[in-house]
């Protein structure tokens, strides 16, 4: 079985802003008539904030805390409010040395859950045996649902 706990992350934090400033840059170096690129800009920073508020600093009742992975590959997420959600691995997953996204499916819901794991939000080496059980396990999981 393996389990991680998960922390807010500095570094995602930072990552996030850079891309949304990166993408409201993009909104308005193209000369975009104020009336497109207004609600545009707004949206970004409304993306930025929940973003920041979900995924980095796991402040939302619906921000995942804990993955617990039993032996027989069995996926649960426990959200900040407590409570666990089974779940399914999708194949669209991400899998690198310095960011991990897993894409998780719940039963009745019709949105997938992201997870998006940094090396600072979570203990090294359970950091490692996720990656390589994503990479091994994960992926023949994802093949036979």
């Amino acid at each position: 079985m393996l389990k991680l706990s998960i922390r807010r992350s500095r570094s995602l934090a930072w990552l996030l802003l850079a891309a949304h400033i990166a993408a409201l840059t993009l909104v308005w170096l193209p000369a975009m008539p104020p009336w497109l690129g207004a609600p545009a800009a707004l949206a970004l920073i409304a993306s930025l904030f929940f973003s920041l508020l979900r995924v980095a600093l796991l402040k939302t009742p619906q921000a995942v805390t804990a993955i617990e992975i039993g032996d027989d590959g069995a996926i649960a997420v426990q959200t900040r409010d407590g409570a666990w959600h089974p779940c399914r691995l999708s194949g669209d997953s991400f899998v690198s040395a310095w960011l991990t996204i897993m894409v998780l499916r719940q039963e009745n819901r019709h949105a997938a859950k992201h997870v998006v794991l940094v090396p600072d939000n979570v203990d090294a080496e359970d950091f490692r045996r996720l990656r390589v059980w994503l990479r091994w396990a994960g992926k023949r999981a994802t093949e036979a649902a």
